[in-house]
């Protein structure tokens, strides 16, 4: 009798802990479908377009809800959960598929021109600024955006012996945005971006195999600014807009290419993306980050192969490096 007794307490135990598990993965469920809509979802909340960009981090860390609830008897649950996150996966695959289909009409082309181009943050306070401007200089670059172009203080000399032309970070001012070549600009013009007031837009246009193409830097706020980050993605698209012939943009834009923002600029714009996406931030995960540095064309030009620079040289981004055909 004592040992029947003590079995259905036993037993009872075991139900209350798994209900008490149970609950717990529920609150958990609820907070991550709150999240999930936060990733599929402009709200307009401030660092929205941080979630969007992590939507992929986000849903592959979340399966292991619906596991977790189906395996404590929330069955249920388990497969509303696992339909919402795989709904998300496949939004955010959608974009890229899209994305990636608008380089069909280019791809099999053959070129007439290429060029090589080089976008990359190098950190305001660089304590490996000569690491950085060297690799700069040896990278084979025809064009180069330099971001956070500080990091470069009391380098511009050797810097300009490899590109004589250069459009911001003039001697003596505080500079962040600077566009880099080894021929001579045909136009070249810089802006300040509604937002934080700063010199973060620039565009030059340089001749390729008798060709002229703008190149376009941009430098956009962090996402949790308050929204300044869509008011200058605003500003750049009326710029970008208005440039005739081929284009390249490229630069820190802190959000991915599928993030809600950055995604329905590319858009409007018929941007073209690169092959694939690499990450550049955090440089600790390597190709576990996040690709918030992005290039695209518009035009008869086309991003043939893209890669990041082989270490940051004491950046907290990689740098992107690309080749670039004309037709």
């Amino acid at each position: 009798m004592g040992h029947h007794y003590r079995a259905v307490q036993h037993g009872r135990a075991k139900l209350t802990i798994l209900s008490e598990i149970r609950g717990v993965l529920s609150g958990l469920a609820f907070v991550a479908v709150l999240l999930l809509l936060a990733v599929s979802f402009p709200f307009g909340i401030p660092g929205q377009e941080l979630l969007s960009t992590l939507r992929f981090h986000i849903g592959i860390a979340l399966l292991a809800l619906p596991l977790l609830l189906a395996l404590a008897g929330a069955r249920l649950r388990a497969l509303v959960v696992l339909g919402l996150v795989l709904a998300s996966l496949a939004q955010g695959a959608g974009i890229v598929v899209m994305q990636q289909g608008q380089r069909a009409s280019l791809a099999d082309l053959s070129p007439k021109a290429s060029f090589r181009a080089l976008s990359f943050n190098v950190l305001a306070t660089n304590s490996r600024r000569a690491d950085a401007a060297r690799y700069i200089i040896d990278s084979g670059a025809d064009v180069v955006a330099v971001l956070e172009g500080d990091g470069l203080s009391g380098l511009w000399p050797e810097v300009m012996q490899a590109y004589p032309y250069r459009l911001g970070c003039e001697p003596d001012i505080f500079c962040d945005l600077a566009i880099l070549s080894r021929t001579p600009f045909v136009t070249a013009e810089r802006q300040v971006l509604h937002g934080l007031e700063r010199w973060r837009l620039s565009q030059a246009s340089v001749m390729v195999g008798g060709e002229m193409v703008t190149v376009v830097g941009l430098h956009l706020t962090k996402p949790y600014f308050d929204g300044f980050a869509a008011l200058e993605l605003e500003q750049a698209r009326w710029v970008i807009a208005a440039i005739e012939g081929p284009v390249l943009v490229m630069g820190d834009f802190n959000a991915a290419a599928w993030s809600n923002q950055v995604a329905g600029f590319a858009d409007a714009l018929d941007l073209v993306p690169p092959p694939f996406y690499p990450a550049t931030w955090p440089v600790e995960l390597g190709p576990l980050g996040l690709p918030i540095d992005n290039m695209f064309t518009r035009g008869s030009a086309l991003i043939r192969t893209i890669e990041p620079t082989p270490e940051a040289f004491g950046s907290n981004h990689l740098g992107l490096l690309a080749t670039v055909a004309l037709f």
